[in-house]
């Protein structure tokens, strides 16, 4: 990273005033590109915590902090590979969908990794990730860390609960109003924390598998029952094929309150000319498609 990017990301992280008077400035040069010696040949997924899990080729796992550099070792995912019966090369390319950060690592955070036949999970201090007990036939398509617990939603949309200390999945909510017949296409669900409230985005897509609309409920954690909500507040969801957060966008300068930046959900192994990227707007309910894609960073 160049000395005047550096300081750029410095100087925005002092006040909210000095972030206002830089918000015109932006980082000319996408953040991953000034890493290649640190990332390079490594599958990245990215974090609100100023973290990237990464993993390469010979099963090594680890957290990368791309302001300090501080890398901290995960434990391999050689032992899942055996499980699953896989090469590294098929492992990196097809059965690792995805690894999410759920907690910062200045504490012994822990690590979901979702792979082609189950969740797992861990913490930089275990030897081994660990599995979690799901039936062949509720597998878990979405996960959170929230408020000191797991949460999960099966293919059928039940919302379930699992501890760190003791991964037996039980049942805690049932599924959404189904909205299907309401738009085309097919309905794909994401778990996320809007100020403490347990919620989940409906992203729709049509015929083509592009996105056309969201909708978001939130879960009443006593009565298991689901209300619509209409706005995101001062906040702006992230969502894709990485950990889907919710942030306060007056935190970072360009960054639009009430949106939902969204991208794919399959990993983007290879070049490819389409790409379901854009910003959709809550209040008015817009859908930008988006040729640049704005990568927001705090130290």
């Amino acid at each position: 990273m160049t000395n005047a990017a550096r300081d750029l990301i410095r100087m925005t992280a002092v006040c909210r005033s000095w972030q206002a008077s830089l918000a015109n400035k932006r980082i000319k040069c996408p953040i991953c590109l000034m890493l290649t010696e640190e990332i390079q040949g490594r599958r990245c997924w990215g974090s609100p915590l100023s973290w990237l899990v990464t993993y390469a080729l010979d099963f090594e796992t680890r957290l990368f902090n791309p302001f300090s550099r501080t890398r901290i070792p995960l434990p391999s995912l050689s032992t899942i590979a055996e499980e699953e019966d896989c090469s590294p090369g098929e492992l990196f390319e097809y059965s690792l969908r995805k690894l999410i950060l759920c907690t910062s690592p200045e504490d012994d955070c822990i690590v979901l990794a979702n792979t082609s036949d189950g969740w797992f999970f861990a913490k930089p201090s275990d030897e081994a990730w660990t599995l979690i007990g799901l039936s062949d036939h509720n597998d878990l398509d979405d996960a959170i860390y929230f408020e000191g617990n797991f949460y999960g939603r099966l293919h059928t949309g039940e919302i379930v609960f699992w501890e760190a200390t003791h991964p037996k999945v039980v049942g805690f909510a049932p599924p959404p109003p189904d909205l299907r017949y309401f738009y085309p296409g097919i309905i794909i669900n994401y778990l996320f924390d809007l100020g403490g409230n347990l919620c989940i985005a409906c992203r729709h897509v049509d015929t083509y598998y592009v996105t056309v609309g969201f909708v978001i409920f939130k879960l009443d954690m006593d009565t298991k029952s689901w209300e619509k909500i209409y706005s995101l507040g001062d906040r702006s969801l992230f969502l894709g094929n990485c950990s889907t957060f919710a942030i306060a966008a007056a935190d970072y300068p360009g960054c639009k309150p009430n949106c939902i930046y969204f991208s794919d959900d399959s990993p983007l192994l290879g070049p490819t000319t389409r790409l379901d990227v854009g910003i959709y707007d809550c209040q008015n309910l817009k859908l930008e498609k988006q040729r640049e894609i704005v990568i927001f960073v705090s130290e």
